[in-house]
């Protein structure tokens, strides 16, 4: 037979609501809703408030709305004894051949061993006594009760039968009788008697302490709390800790200091015994089943008196609660807390306000903390899962759940619509594609049909095959579904809003925000744009926001797609907006005019951002001009940090930086001296390009442009560290005596001539103005790795055999340039080494680059 609720005349319709005012929560202002329908009379919904002071929080609910498909049940597991996961729960019960839509935990119960405080009564069988807690009882005729905590007895009358001496009748138990009242709950030493049933524990009483125990063989009935059954005495004895119950058995029990032993002696084996059960509450003697409960929230529809609350359930925290509306309506509410990203939960005079709110005339606290738990089998999902997020990071064991089941039988053929997708967060006059789900008369999986058709309630929504286009009003869309070719129809919601919570802008395929960017004359940048909605995602289109440009930096060519204005060194800002919201990208003009579509700039820009290498001027790199000796050790130097200089005195005011004090360094073969008559590079040659030899761009010292004469330092920065000005003297330092103290590059040289990365001439020259050879430069760098950091090990000959001029390479640069071809960083030009041949800046700047990004 099925097992209805509450009845009642009209069906469940929630109808379209376009958002006109804010509804208000005990918690804040509600900022979202989503309902679906989970059967023909129950509801899953779930919201979200904002409250300007306490932050967000978020709401889990099952309403069961009158007569239908669904009810509820209480369940335990399969013992007293012990916690279960809710998730477990829902599968044990799916084991029993339960259709199981939803489960909320219930009763607070002993974290140590599980037991529930309060009653539970599963399909009419009385399995743990109320304690004195409060009740929730679901009846045969579907009605739901929240009662106060009731008083049930239990009394065994001793209908004798068992032999006793004749000369001595005392040992005749005929009429006495023995009175207690807890079932299934923990024996303590002073609580009295405690009876046991088989479904507390497959194992034993649990009992820890001395005590005496009666075993019954159950002769006729069950336990109920309101009937008798008939019982047999098969056992009496006493022991130090536990026994078995027994299947079809039950065990009576007392701990020796509770001082009951004379309730013992009215027992003895072969006796036949009436046990008795009475309720005082009229109310839970017809329950079907029922739970215990926590602290009255409401009564007759007012506020319960907070005094009469547990003071350490009133603070704030995640919540459970159970509540009834005056028409019958069944609410279970569910608020995470104890996370101020996600939910700061409820205090308890919060959570009676949010019942009262709801609508219930009675409520009452559960279990909350990190037992809070809901699940819900979603429309098209094969099994329930967990919705909220327990605030212990994962699923708490628990004691009773209210199952929420049904009769109906799956039949695999499509009867209700629904969108997978459904509550989706939409930006006015934005686009989603619409997900549909289809389910069976038993609310499991069916085939989706393939002539759903949805028609919005928003006249100014649009639905054109599956793709939903908003509106321009915020509020609740609720779509109408339906199947031609199965009759299938059902309801799907989208949530529009025009006025996003936050914004953020990227490039185009990265997730990282872009606050600040720098960009080159021309260049495109593409955006990728999303909006949030209270910490959700919103749906959106590039076209969904609004686009301004300050500066003359450029303009956006079309909705997230900005190009860079010709002007250089140009800031302003892209605003990009929605609904009074915005992001702003600080954007700069820069870079180097001479790079625009230049293979190198990549590098030139990486060693720019480094401090390793700056521009001939402030526009321009002069990519095609030749690399000078002196300005490559400069580059070098400033890419191991600028370390101290060893005997280094500074001039008056001057303070080098400390840097890092580099291991040895690595020297080739004593007397080699590179060519310093040629200039090399690890890249692409510049096509078409006579390599006009010219100053690096990166001398700080007066007229050592060679093109122009030009004091360049008013133009260039100087880049990472503290590069010494022509003010500095490095008399006292060893040096190459072609090196003037003053220069702009004495300090790297120094540096590298007392590491042992450059060698001097005989006459301890080093011709720093002169233009530097590709092998040159494999072979300053290879003597440089220890100071950048880099793991290597040596090359050999063999690692050059691809190259058909390597018999061209000096021996002092065979291992040099071996190690970096074996390194990755030298590819060579045209399929050639050309070890004599010249470095360009741009070619430099691929070397430097393709070193430093080497990963150890």
């Amino acid at each position: 037979m099925k097992f209805r609720a509450i009845k009642r005349s009209a069906a469940i319709f929630i109808a379209l609501s376009l958002l006109t005012a804010t509804a208000a929560l005990a918690a804040g202002d509600v900022v979202y809703t989503n309902s679906r329908s989970l059967a023909d009379n129950l509801e899953y919904v779930n919201t979200i408030a904002w409250d300007q002071t306490y932050g967000r929080t978020e709401s889990f609910a099952i309403r069961m709305t009158g007569e239908g498909d669904a009810y509820p049940i209480v369940m335990k597991g399969d013992t007293i004894y012990g916690s279960t996961k809710i998730t477990n729960l829902v599968s044990y019960a799916e084991s029993l051949g339960k259709n199981v839509l939803a489960a909320v935990n219930a009763d607070f119960f002993f974290t140590e061993n599980g037991i529930p405080i309060g009653i539970v009564i599963e399909d009419g069988v009385y399995k743990s006594s109320p304690s004195g807690r409060n009740a929730v009882c679901f009846d045969y005729d579907g009605s739901v009760h929240i009662t106060g905590p009731p008083n049930i007895y239990i009394t065994f009358t001793n209908n004798g039968g068992a032999e006793c001496d004749p000369e001595d009748m005392s040992a005749d138990n005929t009429g006495k009788t023995v009175s207690m009242s807890h079932l299934n709950k923990t024996r303590t030493d002073l609580g009295g008697m405690c009876l046991y049933s088989e479904v507390f524990s497959t194992v034993s009483t649990r009992t820890s302490s001395p005590g005496w125990f009666v075993r019954f063989k159950i002769l006729e009935g069950t336990p109920s709390i309101s009937g008798t059954m008939m019982l047999e005495v098969t056992e009496t004895l006493t022991s130090d800790g536990a026994v078995p119950i027994g299947e079809g058995f039950l065990v009576l029990t007392a701990a020796d200091k509770s001082n009951l032993g004379a309730e013992f002696e009215k027992f003895a084996v072969g006796d036949l015994v009436t046990m008795t059960t009475t309720c005082d509450d009229a109310r839970l003697v017809s329950a079907r089943y029922a739970t215990g409960g926590g602290d009255i929230l409401v009564t007759d529809g007012a506020g319960a008196d907070p005094s009469e609350w547990t003071p350490s359930l009133v603070p704030r925290a995640p919540r459970t609660a159970f509540g009834q509306r005056a028409d019958g309506t069944v609410v279970c509410y569910v608020i995470d807390g104890r996370n101020s990203e996600h939910s700061i939960g409820m205090t308890l005079a919060e959570l009676t306000e949010e019942m009262l709110r709801q609508g219930c005339v009675y409520a009452v606290n559960f279990d909350g903390g990190g037992s809070s738990a809901l699940s819900v089998r979603l429309p098209g999902d094969p099994a329930p899962k967990v919705v909220n997020k327990p605030s212990d990071g994962s699923e708490r064991g628990c004691a009773t759940y209210i199952l929420f089941v049904t009769d109906e039988v799956s039949n695999g053929a499509a009867s209700n619509l629904g969108l997978k997708n459904d509550g989706v967060i939409v930006l006015a006059e934005s686009s989603v594609t619409l997900t549909y789900t289809a389910t069976d008369g038993g609310y499991l999986p069916a085939a989706v049909p393939g002539d759903i058709t949805a028609s919005a309630s928003d006249p100014g929504a649009a639905v054109a095959g599956a793709v939903y286009t908003a509106g321009s009003m915020a509020g609740t869309d609720r779509l109408r579904l339906y199947s031609q070719s199965t009759g299938a129809n059902g309801f799907g919601e989208v949530y529009v809003i025009t006025r996003p919570t936050s914004i953020t802008a990227a490039r185009r395929g990265s997730t990282a925000p872009l606050t600040t960017v720098k960009v080159a004359p021309g260049d495109v940048l593409e955006l990728d744009v999303t909006a949030t909605y209270y910490r959700r995602a919103v749906i959106s289109q590039l076209h969904s926001f609004t686009y301004e440009v300050t500066g003359d930096i450029g303009e956006m060519v079309e909705p997230g797609v900005f190009k860079a204005g010709q002007a250089l060194l140009q800031t302003g800002k892209i605003i990009v907006s929605a609904g009074g919201r915005s992001t702003e990208i600080n954007v700069e003009v820069s870079g180097f005019a001479d790079m625009a579509g230049h293979w190198g700039r990549e590098y030139a820009e990486f060693l720019l951002s480094k401090g390793i290498s700056n521009g001939v001027s402030a526009t321009e790199y002069g990519p095609s001009q030749l690399m000078k000796r002196a300005d490559f050790i400069l580059m070098l130097y400033r890419a191991a940090g600028e370390p101290a200089v060893a005997g280094q005195t500074p001039a008056a005011g001057q303070t080098p930086d400390a840097g890092q004090t580099p291991a040895a360094g690595q020297t080739p073969d004593a007397g080699k001296t590179p060519d310093a008559g040629k200039t090399p590079d690890a890249g692409e040659p510049e096509p078409g390009e006579a390599g006009t030899v010219s100053g690096s761009g990166d001398n700080f010292g007066p007229a050592d442009n060679l093109e122009t004469g030009e004091n360049i330092n008013a133009v260039v920065n100087s880049g990472a560290g503290t590069s010494p000005d022509a003010a500095e003297n490095f008399s006292d330092v060893e040096n190459f005596d072609d090196v003037p103290p003053d220069a702009y590059y004495a300090r790297a040289l120094a540096w590298a001539k007392t590491e042992g990365i450059a060698d001097s001439t005989d006459d301890n020259t080093f011709k720093p103005q002169e233009p530097l050879t590709r092998q040159d430069a494999f072979t300053f760098t290879y003597r440089a790795l220890d100071f950048l950091g880099k793991q290597y090990t040596d090359g050999s000959p063999d690692d050059l055999e691809a190259f058909p001029d390597a018999g061209e390479t000096d021996d002092y640069a065979v291992v040099p340039t071996a190690t970096l071809v074996k390194l990755g960083v030298v590819e060579g030009m045209n399929g050639m080494l050309s070890p004599q041949s010249t470095l360009t800046r741009a070619q430099m700047a691929k070397v430097l680059t393709v070193v430093l990004r080497i990963e150890n």
